[in-house]
Order: C-alpha cells, then sequence, then structure tokens
C-alpha cells in the first residue's frame, strides 16, 4: 500500500467515528501529493460538513469546512472564491449564489482552470449577456493571479481609463481589505503596491512591469505595460454606438491586435477575453472567426435563455434573469440585438433580408369574409436542434396572411399528432410537405392522424430539387416572403414568436445557427405561386 493509499484509508477511518479534525488533516496531505485524489477526498470531506452542519451536528464541522477551503484555495479557482469570502454576509457575497449556475451549469471555473494549466492554451474568451458577473469574475481572477503568481507581469485592458480604475480599487479592496480573506490565502504577500501614475498593481520591484499593469484600449500605453502570463481583457466595446459601426470597431480590433498584443513577452502569454457580443465585427467574435477550431483556443458564449426562453441566469439572489425579465427584454428589443447581446449570437444587418423594417404586418385580424384558400407548407425535422416549420397561410386574393405556424423541435411522436390538429383547427384545404430525408414517410403519418380526427384536406408531398440549395431557393422569393402578411400582435403565440425571430435574423452573408422558418416560407410562396388553386371541401371523409 502506498503512502497515499495510507492516508486515504486513515481518512475514512477518522470520517467514521467523527474525528473530523484529523480527518481534513488527512484530505489535506493526500492533496498536496495527488491533486485528482485530494479534490476527490476534499469534496467527500466537505459534502460530509453540510450534512452535518444542515443536521445540527457539531459546531466544528464548520471550523474545519473553513480550514478545507482556505487549504486548497491557492490551487483552486473556485474553491478561492469560496474561502474569499467566507467572513461576507450570504446577502453580500458574489460567487456562492452563482456558483450553482456559473460553475454548476457552465464549468466557468473549471474552464478557466484547465486553460491556465494548458501547455499549449493561448486563448480563452466567455461572452455573457450584461449584468451576468463577468467583471467580478474578473475581479477574483486577476487577485487569484496575484496571489498564486505575485512574482509574473500581467495585464488587464479594458474600454476606458474609468474601468480600469474601478477595477484597480476593487482588485486592490480584495487583496489588502479585511473583508475578503486574501492575507489568509496568501500569507506573507502582505499588501500589494499601487501606482496611479502607471497605472499597475502587484508585488515586483519598482520600476519595472508589475504583477498585473493595467490600461484602456485607446489610452496611454507605458514602457511598463508588460505581460509574460496573462493577458484579460474585459468589454472592449465601450457602447452601443460603438457597436453600430463596422468602421470603428474594425478600428477598436486593429488597435487591440496592433497595439495591446505587442505588449506581449515571449511566446507563451495566454490571453483571456470576456465581454458581451455586440456584433460580428466585435473583438470575440473576429478572434471566433480568425481561431476558433485550432488548439489552444476555447471559446465560450453563455446565452440568457434556452431555447424555449427559460433562464439560464436564474441566480439566489436578486440581481438574476427571470423568465419574465427575460420576455420582456425580448420584446423591447428587435431580434438582432438580442440575438447579439442576450444570446451570444454575432449578427451583423447587412445582408438579412427579412428584418422588421421589410417585412408585412397586420394587427391578427383576418379580413371579412371566407378566405379563397387555406394551405400551409411543412419544413420536417425529427428532433436534433432543427425545427419542424409549418406556417399556415390564409388568401385573400392576392394577399396572404400567415396567420398560424407549428415551429417545434420535438420528435414526431410530439409534431405528428400537433400538426394533424392545427391542419384542421385552421380549416386548411392543401398542405405540402418537403419530402427530403423522411419528409415522405412523416406525411403518411399526418394523413393517417387526420382520417382519425376525423378531416378532410389534401395532403401532398414533394422533393425539393437537388439543382437548387436551399439559400438559392429563399433567395428566389424573398421578395414574395416579404409581402406575406405577417402577425404582430401579442395574441400570436410563443410558437409565432420562435418563428418570426428567426426569420428576422436569416442572412444571406453570414452562417445561419437555423434557417428552417425561411426555408419553409420559401416552400410556402412556392406552392402559392406555381400550383395552389382554390380547393372546394366537399366534406368530412367518411373512413
Amino acid at each position: 500500500m502506498t503512502e497515499k493509499d495510507e492516508l486515504i484509508a486513515a481518512y475514512k477511518s477518522y470520517m467514521k467515528v467523527r474525528m473530523y479534525p484529523r480527518a481534513v488533516l488527512c484530505a489535506e496531505e493526500v492533496y498536496k501529493r495527488d491533486k485528482a485524489d485530494g479534490r476527490f477526498v476534499m469534496r467527500d470531506f466537505r459534502e460530509k460538513m453540510i450534512y452535518e452542519i444542515q443536521t445540527g451536528g457539531k459546531n466544528e464541522c464548520m471550523d474545519v469546512s473553513r480550514r478545507s477551503y482556505m487549504f486548497t484555495a491557492p490551487y483552486s479557482f473556485d474553491d478561492f472564491m469560496i474561502a474569499m469570502e467566507w467572513n461576507r454576509s450570504p446577502k453580500s457575497r458574489f460567487w456562492l449564489p452563482r456558483r450553482k449556475i456559473l460553475e454548476g451549469r457552465f464549468g466557468i471555473c473549471t474552464a478557466i482552470e484547465s486553460f491556465m494549466e494548458e501547455e499549449r492554451g493561448r486563448k480563452l474568451t466567455m461572452s455573457t449577456p450584461p449584468g451576468a458577473g463577468k467583471s467580478t469574475l474578473i475581479k477574483f481572477l486577476m487577485s487569484f493571479i496575484m496571489g498564486k503568481w505575485p512574482d509574473s507581469k500581467n495585464m488587464y485592458i479594458s474600454y476606458s481609463d474609468g474601468m480600469v480604475k474601478m477595477m484597480m480599487d476593487a482588485v486592490l479592496d480584495m487583496t489588502s481589505g479585511d473583508e475578503y480573506n486574501f492575507q489568509e490565502i496568501f500569507p506573507g504577500l502582505g499588501k500589494p503596491e499601487k501606482s496611479l501614475e502607471y497605472n499597475t498593481i502587484g508585488y515586483r520591484p519598482k520600476g519595472d512591469a508589475q504583477t498585473f499593469n493595467m490600461c484602456s484600449i485607446g489610452g496611454s500605453i507605458t514602457g511598463r505595460t508588460r505581460a509574460d502570463k496573462f493577458q484579460i481583457s474585459d468589454d472592449l466595446v465601450k457602447n452601443a454606438e460603438v457597436a453600430r459601426s463596422p468602421e470603428r470597431l474594425n478600428t477598436l480590433y486593429d488597435d487591440y491586435t496592433d497595439t495591446i498584443s505587442t505588449r506581449q513577452i515571449g511566446d507563451e502569454v495566454k490571453e483571456i477575453m470576456l465581454g458581451t457580443i455586440w456584433s460580428i465585427y466585435d473583438p470575440i467574435s473576429r478572434e471566433k472567426a480568425k481561431y476558433e477550431g485550432l488548439p489552444g483556443y476555447h471559446f465560450i458564449a453563455l446565452p440568457v435563455c434556452d431555447e424555449e426562453g427559460h433562464s439560464n441566469f436564474a441566480y439566489d439572489c436578486p440581481d438574476n434573469y427571470t423568465d419574465e425579465k427575460i420576455a420582456q427584454i425580448r420584446e423591447k428589443l428587435d431580434p438582432v440585438t438580442f440575438s447579439c447581446l442576450y444570446l451570444q449570437r454575432g449578427i451583423q444587418k447587412e445582408g438579412m433580408p427579412f428584418t422588421a423594417e421589410q417585412l408585412t404586418w397586420y394587427d391578427g385580424v383576418l379580413p371579412d369574409g371566407e378566405p379563397d384558400n387555406v394551405f400551409a407548407f411543412c419544413d420536417v425535422a425529427f428532433g436534433g436542434g432543427d425545427s419542424l416549420s409549418m406556417p399556415i397561410a390564409y388568401q385573400y386574393g392576392r394577399d396572404i396572411f400567415v396567420h398560424d405556424v407549428v415551429f417545434n423541435r420535438k420528435d414526431k411522436s410530439i409534431t405528428v399528432p400537433i400538426v394533424a390538429h392545427r391542419l384542421a383547427s385552421c380549416h386548411v384545404r392543401k398542405v405540402r410537405f418537403e419530402a427530403n430525408v423522411g419528409g415522405q414517410s412523416y406525411a403518411d403519418e399526418v394523413s393517417e392522424k387526420i382520417k382519425e380526427i376525423p378531416y378532410a384536406c389534401n395532403v401532398t408531398s414533394k422533393k425539393a430539387p437537388n439543382t437548387m440549395s436551399k439559400l438559392s431557393k429563399i433567395e428566389q422569393f424573398q421578395q414574395n416572403i416579404r409581402e406575406i402578411h405577417f402577425r404582430r400582435d401579442k395574441g400570436r403565440g410563443r410558437e409565432y414568436d420562435l418563428f418570426i425571430n428567426e426569420l428576422q435574423t436569416f442572412s444571406f452573408t453570414q452562417k445561419n445557427l437555423h434557417d428552417d422558418a425561411a426555408d419553409s416560407l420559401a416552400g410556402l410562396c412556392d406552392m402559392a405561386i406555381n400550383g395552389v388553386v382554390k380547393i372546394q371541401v366537399l366534406g368530412v371523409r367518411p373512413f
């Protein structure tokens, strides 16, 4: 049995008899010898302490739990933040109320630690919605770096001198003040030196680059502004005015690459970029387009909500995003802005043919009288991220109104009955399914389900021509799509909202995450122009 195995056995023995002070000493010794096994033992120990504390166990459980975090804090960024805030009131803490999301769901600390230890690591970017806590996370990260590598030279860059000053004050408070436990975690370092003249803070000798050398993207950079280990940038895009100008964003990116990057010493500097996506021209989007997929480059984007609109940032504190708040934000913003700022998907309006200004709208009330025709086109999907998209059109003379849609990512066991019943409830007379990739069998299943209702509907399927790409088909019918009347009333439903949002963010010049809405409308226009005639429904089938 190795010495590590003996320590683990001793740890287990002490835990059985509740000798927790001795158990934590064994856990620490395991951690010193093997970080992987040590983390496992520490996790087991802390879970037991939580149970003891919650069930009214010994008072010493809180003390030994605190000791375990203070011991691992210099090695683990996650544990460092917990240890730093141990003495703060629960309402004042930043990390624990957000940890369940940022680490538990997204693994942010794990990703940052892995990148910092990665031999070939070169760049890590993380984009989040506004107000998700990324700037405070940077404050902790800078404090962690200062304690762990006090002799290193690092840079922090932001969009303004004011932001730089605020960050300097925050890091100084974290590393020097009594509210945080930095001095206990890294004993012997003392308080860092701060220079307002050179915008530096750290533990290195005076007259040289400091542990952290800080500057704004457009400000003056002194000869002491150098980095040999980490370069951290935070929100380089100042505001929406800058973000709306591709020219200003290009200048900003040139400043970043030509000026800031030249301050690195050697080829081993790791870059960490945090911010919010503004467009395809912002620095993070440009870096992603340039380096994504290469070894050592990592790009993390955290959207404000999932595809169903449920919040990804339901923190255990007032400063969070609820589903209702997200819905209100989405309603106020155009889909492009919401996609960039809140879904972290960079989009530029150039090449976008179906923006709100280009589409035709109505208030949700159809013209008087019976429609000349009611027809639908269904672009089939079987799950896996794509949406089944079926716009339902009411035709009055030459005017077409898309009054309802089915827009659903569930598998066919869910969507087949939804499609069949929607066709019946909307009195659709003819529906065409795109027959490619299983569309024919899907149409057959819907046809059988319609018979069970029962309802009379002409169900057909047609393969998309192999000689025409999807983009070409959408481009061919783009003007016809713009002339369709789309609902703008609040009663149109969530699927209609998602359908319109996807349509309005479709682009001919950028890679589309999804294009099901635009593709199904092109199919609908093809039906209207090439073959849909008024169909008289004779009655319900007797079978």
